[in-house]
């Protein structure tokens, strides 16, 4: 996503006083990790508009927290600390849940207008079944799912031991099968 040096040169000019660098280096950030904190929220919160706004709820806040950030994780890694708990925020927020298949962004283009229906059809079966998901495994799959991040640092990013990402993990995927397979991904769940 950003390498280290990239990171080093976006915060110190985040951080100095020349308003164009930090507008500069707000937007460079925001380019670089807009879409997977888009697709991190997207898991936590199960619906297109939610993430949407979760993710502008992520900027507003890693602005209001920048002068407070003292750099001992890397910059990412604080980033997606902030996104899951706008995500969080947004999802408890919502009182009706919404399953909206047709706005799935996520989704390939392709011609044939067979395969569109069936890939939405599955997309949308499985937002619903992470959508029934405890809220620690629905974060986990989606720090997981974002450019493939390591157990190290999902666990980074929720400050818990990597032994508790790997079987959260795994605990998610177990219930993913099972309710994928029993065709019960439908919005019933609980959502913990």
């Amino acid at each position: 996503m950003i390498d280290a040096a990239t990171e080093t040169r976006l915060l110190a000019a985040l951080r100095g006083g020349d308003r164009r660098a930090h507008d500069l280096a707000l937007g460079e950030l925001h380019v670089a990790t807009a879409r997977p904190l888009f697709q991190l929220c997207l898991r936590i919160t199960c619906a297109v508009a939610d993430a949407d706004d979760a993710v502008q709820e992520t900027f507003v806040d890693v602005l209001r927290g920048l002068p407070a950030f003292r750099g001992e994780a890397l910059l990412t890694t604080w980033l997606f600390r902030i996104a899951i708990r706008a995500a969080t925020r947004v999802r408890n927020r919502r009182n009706a849940r919404r399953h909206a298949a047709d706005d799935l962004a996520t989704l390939p283009a392709d011609d044939d207008p067979v395969a569109q229906a069936a890939d939405r059809e599955h997309a949308a079966r499985l937002l619903a079944a992470i959508d029934q998901l405890p809220a620690a495994q629905r974060t986990v799959v989606g720090l997981a799912a974002i450019e493939g991040l390591p157990h190290a640092e999902i666990a980074a990013v929720l400050g818990i031991p990597v032994g508790t990402v790997g079987s959260r993990l795994h605990e998610a995927r177990d219930r993913l099968r099972v309710l994928l397979a029993q065709g019960r991904a439908d919005g019933a769940g609980d959502g913990r």
